[in-house]
């Protein structure tokens, strides 16, 4: 070998890059091992905290609900059920009469009242209160709410008015109005309402697990001309989902399309002759196939199949996986070969 040959042999044995010690290899596992024990840990931590979050109700109230009068009719109006599909929510009213309204010796109402609810799915219900009655009792509504299901969990909904000046449909009229909710009358010995201003204060607004509420009060006096109207108590809400079942419905979306990655890889190996094949994986991947389905139905508050996020991951998550199983029997057909007689 001329000195040439050995100086070239030198130059492409320093070119070559030099191979890890078992010790490299084994302190980069370590790292990569804990970096994966750490992620693990950061997700389980962030689904507790995701359902400790989805288990409370929060109320965002706008401004600060009408104080207690002293001396008239206080509200008190707590959200206990939404049905999105049916576009109604279920209110619960308290009713609790102050001041010369209220009777202290039997805990009875001290003059005669009328309650007018309107939006109510049955249309405007009319109460009267007895002077004499006991105090107590809760009063469910269902009214209507303004909303999309379709775009959850991203959905919100309204119970307010559309802009009297508005062109548009009245369907499709956005509500950033307040809108009427209950008028309160005196009534007089003949059960008619009498030209009397019934003084209206509210509660603090209690909330719904899964929800997030806005309450916007606001009293409107009736106008002179027309006294039988009443005092009307006025309400702007807003209700959308809250951030722990926003969260819980993002996790589970992430696992879908994770199940799908993993059975393309294992569909790809096999057709590339990377790994045996084994005829019981076919009931893995069909397993899967149906498996996400009621996952899918059960998320908090689903609405039917054709939300937006069936169209955006669940619909294509399941093609995957048909995809992935095809791919599998296909391989399973060509590369099989066939029993001995």
């Amino acid at each position: 070998m001329t000195s040439a040959d050995a100086q070239d042999a030198m130059k492409a044995a320093s070119a070559q890059p030099l191979a890890k010690s078992p010790k490299q290899k084994r302190g980069w596992r370590s790292w990569t091992a804990i970096g994966i024990a750490a992620f693990l840990v950061m997700v389980y931590l962030f689904s507790l905290g995701a359902y400790a979050d989805a288990g409370l109700s929060q109320t965002e109230t706008g401004p600060d609900p009408i104080p207690a009068t002293a001396s008239g009719v206080n509200f008190g109006f707590d959200l206990i059920a939404m049905d999105p599909a049916k576009s109604q929510m279920t209110l619960r009213m308290l009713v609790s009469p102050q001041g010369e309204y209220l009777d202290a010796t039997d805990g009875s109402f001290a003059k005669s009242l009328r309650l007018t609810v309107r939006y109510q799915t049955s249309g405007e219900v009319i109460r009267d209160i007895p002077a004499g009655t006991p105090v107590g009792g809760l009063t469910d509504l269902n009214m209507f709410i303004d909303g999309n299901p379709n775009t959850y969990p991203f959905d919100q909904y309204r119970y307010g008015a559309a802009p009297p000046e508005d062109d548009e449909d009245p369907v499709d009229a956005p509500l950033i109005y307040a809108a009427p909710l209950v008028s309160v009358n005196q009534l007089g010995p003949d059960e008619r309402p009498l030209p009397v201003h019934v003084p209206i204060g509210t509660f603090p607004s209690g909330g719904l697990q899964g929800w997030t509420e806005s309450w916007d009060y606001s009293v409107v006096e009736y106008p002179e001309e027309r006294p039988s109207i009443g005092d009307t108590l006025m309400l702007q809400l807003t209700i959308k989902r809250g951030g722990g079942v926003l969260a819980f419905v993002m996790v589970v979306l992430t696992l879908m399309v994770v199940t799908a990655m993993l059975a393309g890889i294992v569909a790809r190996s096999v057709a590339r002759k990377r790994r045996p094949i084994e005829a019981t994986m076919a009931g893995w991947f069909a397993a899967l196939l149906f498996a996400l389905v009621p996952l899918r139905t059960n998320m908090p508050g689903a609405p039917p199949i054709g939300a937006w996020l069936d169209v955006a991951v669940f619909f294509w998550v399941e093609l995957a996986l048909l995809i992935a199983m095809a791919v599998f029997i296909g391989s399973w057909l060509r590369y099989r070969t066939p029993p001995d007689d």
